[in-house]
């Protein structure tokens, strides 16, 4: 049996804006507790580009869906990687972070495992533009 979500472990509203060319900036501060990393913050302005998918898991999944908090958390680890706040930050942790925020969020079980997939198999491509 699946634990019920924590949103308690959320901070803030997620209200983004849209910037144009796929992008979106976030209004508020926004935060996620990790088990992993403890609280992480997103500031206000944070630019992101949501959840990036393939174009054919686009036909099969919607990308403004109830993952968008635990992805606008991800991307902020991701940008942050190199920085102070987050030494030695291994891509694999950010992306279990994203796992561990889907869950908590109640992202049915196959969802969070595609966009984890996903992210695993094309966020090396991200990760290695910091």
């Amino acid at each position: 049996m699946g634990s019920r979500p924590d949103r308690r472990r959320f901070s803030g509203r997620l209200r983004l804006e849209w910037s144009g060319s796929r992008t979106w900036s976030l209004l508020e501060p926004f935060g996620f507790h990790s088990a992993a990393l403890g609280w992480i913050s997103v500031p206000a302005g944070f630019t992101t580009d949501l959840t990036s998918l393939p174009g054919l898991a686009r036909l099969a999944y919607r990308v403004d869906g109830g993952q968008l908090p635990a992805a606008v958390v991800h991307d902020y680890l991701y940008v942050r990687a190199s920085a102070e706040a987050y030494p030695g930050l291994t891509r694999r942790a950010a992306d279990r972070v994203f796992l561990e925020a889907m869950r908590e969020l109640g992202v049915p079980r196959a969802r969070r495992w595609l966009f984890y997939a996903g992210v695993r198999l094309g966020g090396w491509r991200a990760w290695r533009e910091l």
